[in-house]
């Protein structure tokens, strides 16, 4: 069988390894999106003397075309992937287009699953590996594994949970290919829920109006997500939550306003109080200047009195 793979993220690597060895895959295909991405599969197709095709958003269909053309996969997997496969072109491949989708669908549909899942403070995570067709996420599934997590997981903790269990079923689908045996089950369309890519304000920490426990789901969320962390703003300045916890609070607090600062030391740690009653102790902070253990941040001027906020 011509496997040919489309991929966009690490998430991909586990099974595009193995694959790999096994000298199962007759190209690459990646986007032009994550410049970070772009050399860890240069490296792959170098080593393994697999072609390699840079696709870019504004020629895709065109590109697309003249690669099925040249290569002529049986399938396509796709990890990840951030271009809308054309409609005209998913039949060409004898078995189409087999997407690997690091949610469950139908109820995690969008971009970014793994994100979604952490922010909602889910505890189920999965993979779905479903036929692609003209929909975002729609198509017929073939398989789908469902993941416990513990809520204290981040972003980059899941993914990689997710990576290995993707690389696991991409040995089952392949099989199954193999066999001529390839379960088709369609989606249930009133469990399904699309999450449209993210915007800039959904990320920043919103001291006023969330609860220390979604402040805590929506900073693992972020790391690695987002290299700089939940963003929040203190006197102007932007800073970058990478880790927090939680801090029970003794006596009356109520003199103390969400996202005001209580303590920058290294006894007590950065403590910022939120809305519920709470503190979020923020261990890790990104700045332009490094990364740094939250009490750090007094070298730079911060103290107690002062106030974090979202984006203004």
């Amino acid at each position: 069988m011509k496997i040919a793979v489309l991929c966009n993220s690490r998430l991909a690597q586990t099974a595009i390894q193995d694959l790999l060895n096994e000298k199962k895959i007759a190209a690459l295909g990646i986007a032009n999106t994550k410049v970070d991405i772009i050399p860890v599969y240069e490296h792959f197709a170098m080593m393994y003397n697999v072609p390699l095709t840079i696709f870019t958003r504004k020629k895709f269909g065109a590109q697309l075309k003249g690669w099925l053309e040249e290569v002529q996969p049986d399938v396509v997997l796709v990890m990840t992937f951030p271009f809308r496969i054309p409609a005209a072109l998913l039949a060409i491949p004898k078995y189409g287009f087999i997407n690997f989708h690091y949610g469950l669908l139908p109820e995690m549909r969008g971009a970014d699953p793994i994100f979604e899942s952490i922010k909602q403070k889910k505890t189920i995570a999965g993979t779905t590996v479903h036929q692609m067709d003209a929909g975002f996420d729609t198509g017929n599934i073939i398989l789908r594994e469902e993941l416990n997590f513990p809520t204290h997981f981040t972003y980059g903790m899941l993914s990689a949970q997710l990576a290995q269990q993707g690389a696991d079923m991409c040995k089952k689908v392949l099989k199954m290919l193999a066999d001529g045996n390839v379960p088709s089950t369609g989606q249930d369309e009133s469990k399904a829920v699309y999450y449209p890519a993210l915007k800039t304000e959904q990320v920043y920490l919103d001291w006023q109006n969330t609860t220390a426990i979604d402040l805590i789901a929506l900073i693992n969320a972020c790391n690695p997500m987002s290299k700089s962390g939940a963003p929040t703003i203190v006197n102007g300045w932007t800073l970058g939550v990478c880790d927090a916890s939680i801090i029970n609070l003794s006596g009356d607090t109520s003199a103390y306003r969400p996202g005001s600062i209580l303590t920058v030391d290294p006894q007590n740690g950065f403590l910022v109080m939120t809305k519920d009653g709470f503190a979020l102790k923020l261990e890790v902070i990104y700045t332009e200047e490094g990364y740094f253990p939250g009490y750090k941040m007094a070298n730079f001027g911060l103290g107690p009195g002062m106030k974090l906020t979202g984006l203004v």
